[in-house]
């Protein structure tokens, strides 16, 4: 049932007798831990969610950002981990398809896609079929809706092989009389518009609730199935439709159960639904099951009486099908018919919320860093370019369009986040970036989940992007073990720190729990969006040198190894913390960045595999190599390996005829060369390079 023996006997005594089948039913979806975050919304109240330029923040299906007077950006982040694991096609093309119908409810128009994919390694066969199912859902339903995937991050993790982790994230813009006024009020009508209600997807939040096994296929029939074609012209009506409308919500975990009890929430109003009059595609449905079919492409318009024939005017243009299922009431209840018989009538206050359920923590501290020797450099250069978490992904982005819609100034593979021209408002851009690394918050979950908004963060910073706000999505296992549960409560106090600190609200965010398999879970994986304005597309910055052209190193290289590609890759090893983060020095990268917006030829973050990795993707990136002297880099270490390797924190490359912090070098040439003095440590041809560290999968 997915409900604890104290929240049914609270249901009973409340109510002061048995519920109903469908009473259950909805309470069984809406009170599922993927629907109520009934184990963790006590934590989230902690972030930050507030700042001058935030409309709307987290509580409804999408936020909103002012990022030019009277412009409004919206931005949400949804995982589908479970339905991806058990039919990945679907399950991922599911994901995109629900995200982008978040974003309609504000009346915005999507405008881009941004994945960030968890996969087991590229060498395992079943980690193989995922990740290759995964990647032509997301492929075929974004191309056929017309919005394009523009960026993301892609993992290869162990702990991913049978268990995923599918985040997708979707960006818009609205303009401020294009968003739906709301002012719901007793009478209102309750409109289902889209595809008909089958069993697709039947159970499929209490499915996202519970841990996955071997027995995995028994629950394809909750993952549901996608429909591009509807969904384009959901997108469609939506841009016409906001002016016959006073609310959108999308139709989707929980079903109409859940979309009735927040509808009922939000206004604080009641609602008399009738489940038989729901338009279906399959007509033995029962009562229970109307309510709760996750059936895709659907959504909820409030509108008042005196509107519903300008509504249903656009609804047959687009040839979308549609219901008028209940109506708005002064009463505060939920109440259910079928067929004229009243089969459920629940007051709000119990419909509303779950009873919050906090878990036992149990801490624990990462494994300590030993001692390890200096490896051979030149085939440690080799072992981090050429690992799959380094490598640059065209065998991922080349089977996305991402220049439907044309706006897409920075495309995939071109620097450190994506940039999309607001024609709206001439040269002004949105700049935005995904990141995780499970690899930190397993070992600190706290600074792990601290170093993925700080590298979201710079990322943004450092293509040319002002961070205005973020958006969240943390996957961990079964909140009933406690160091699980002890790894969600860190991470949130993690994203609060960087947010606050950074100045950076958190606007929204997705928890995934029970990803588990076989009672292993996954690493703890917290993924941080991060959006941005420019001023001027013209001057973003490409992650690229000419030939001529200065290097710099901006920042300072520390003895952080801890969690590193390196050490993993390497030497075999996950210990250690993470690196440590000076807020003070990320704002000042920031600011120096900007100063220099529009004098440099390129620039680019310095993460995943330390300098050696970022000068590397450059130099393949421009096609044009360089001569480096590492050992003139700003540093606190003597150790040759660390100073190429490590993670650390606030530091950015630029290149240019001038640049901000040291001059390590000079671009030039077919040879990428790393030299510490007059001593090559490092010396390979361009092409080279760039066929090691071509992703294959």
């Amino acid at each position: 049932m997915a409900l604890s023996p104290g929240e049914l006997e609270l249901i009973k005594s409340v109510l002061g007798r048995e519920p109903t089948e469908v009473e259950y039913a909805l309470f069984r979806s809406h009170w599922s831990e993927h629907c109520s975050y009934k184990s963790t919304r006590m934590w989230l109240r902690r972030l930050p969610t507030k700042a001058p330029w935030v409309v709307r923040g987290p509580g409804t299906d999408a936020p909103l950002v002012e990022i030019s007077e009277g412009l409004y950006a919206t931005f949400k982040i949804e995982s589908h981990n479970h339905p991806s694991a058990v039919d990945p096609y679907n399950g991922a093309a599911t994901g995109v398809g629900g995200i982008i119908r978040d974003i309609l409810t504000v009346g915005a128009r999507p405008i881009a896609l941004l994945v960030n994919l968890h996969f087991g390694p590229p060498s395992h066969p079943h980690a193989r079929w995922i990740a290759v199912n995964v990647i032509r859902g997301i492929s075929d339903y974004g191309n056929r809706v017309g919005v394009p995937v523009v960026g993301g991050e892609t993992w290869f993790h162990e702990d991913f092989t049978y268990t995923p982790i599918v985040l997708a994230t979707c960006v818009g813009i609205v303009e401020k009389e294009g968003v739906p006024p709301g002012g719901v009020e007793p009478g209102d009508l309750i409109i289902v518009a889209g595809l008909g209600a089958d069993k697709s997807g039947l159970g499929g939040s209490a499915f996202a609730s519970k841990t996955l096994s071997q027995e995995a296929e028994e629950d394809l029939g909750a993952v549901q199935v996608a429909d591009p074609l509807m969904g384009k012209k959901l997108i469609d009506l939506v841009r016409e439709a906001r002016s016959c409308v006073k609310f959108i919500k999308d139709l989707g975990g929980g079903g109409l159960a859940t979309a009735l009890a927040e509808l009922a929430e939000w206004f604080q109003l009641g609602i008399v639904a009738e489940l038989e009059k729901i338009h279906m595609a399959d007509r033995e449905m029962g009562p229970a099951e109307v309510l709760t079919s996750e059936t895709q492409e659907r959504m909820v318009f409030v509108a008042s009486p005196s509107k519903l024939e300008c509504l249903e005017r656009l609804l047959e243009k687009f040839e979308v099908p549609y219901s008028i299922v209940g109506h708005f009431t002064a009463e505060g209840r939920v109440v259910l018919k079928w067929r004229g018989e009243v089969v459920g009538d629940l007051p709000l206050s119990l419909v509303a919320k779950a009873p919050e359920t906090p878990w036992p923590q149990e801490p624990y501290s990462p494994p300590p860093l030993p001692h390890i020797p200096e490896p051979p450099i030149e085939k440690a250069i080799d072992a981090v370019l050429s690992s799959p978490n380094v490598a640059f992904k065209q065998a991922i982005y080349e089977r996305f369009d991402f220049d439907v819609g044309v706006r897409t100034v920075l495309k995939p593979g071109e620097g450190d986040a994506a940039v999309l021209k607001i024609y709206e408002r001439g040269n002004l851009g949105l700049v935005v970036k995904g990141d995780a690394n499970p690899r930190f918050t397993s070992l600190n979950p706290r600074l792990g989940a601290a170093n993925a908004f700080v590298k979201a963060y710079r990322n943004v910073a450092v293509a040319g992007g002002r961070p205005l706000a973020a958006v969240d999505s943390i996957n961990v296992g079964s909140p009933s073990r406690p160091n699980v549960y002890w790894q969600f409560v860190e991470a949130v106090e993690g994203l609060r720190e960087a947010a606050e600190y950074l100045g950076v609200p958190i606007v929204g965010g997705k928890v995934s729990l029970y990803n588990e398999y076989n009672g292993k879970p996954v690493a703890p994986t917290v993924a941080v969006v991060v959006l941005g304005v420019v001023e001027d597309v013209s001057k973003v910055n490409k992650a690229v040198w000419k030939d001529g052209d200065g290097v710099y190193v901006w920042g300072v290289t520390r003895e952080e190894v801890g969690g590193s590609e390196y050490l993993h890759r390497v030497h075999g090893i996950v210990a250690g913390e993470p690196p440590s983060i000076d807020y003070g020095v990320e704002r000042e990268l920031a600011t120096v960045v900007r100063k220099w917006a529009g004098r440099l030829t390129g620039a680019k973050d310095v993460g995943l595999g330390g300098l050696a990795a970022a000068l590397a993707k450059m130099a393949v990136a421009s096609g044009i190599g360089a001569d480096i002297d590492i050992c003139k880099a700003p540093s606190t270490t003597i150790r040759l390996d660390y100073l190429l390797f490590s993670e650390s924190n606030g530091r950015f490359i630029a290149a240019g005829e001038e640049g901000p912090g040291t001059r390590v070098g000079a671009a030039g040439g077919d040879y990428f060369a790393l030299r510490c003095g007059s001593t090559i440590v490092y010396k390979k041809k361009v092409e080279e390079i760039s066929e090691l560290m071509s992703l294959k999968i």
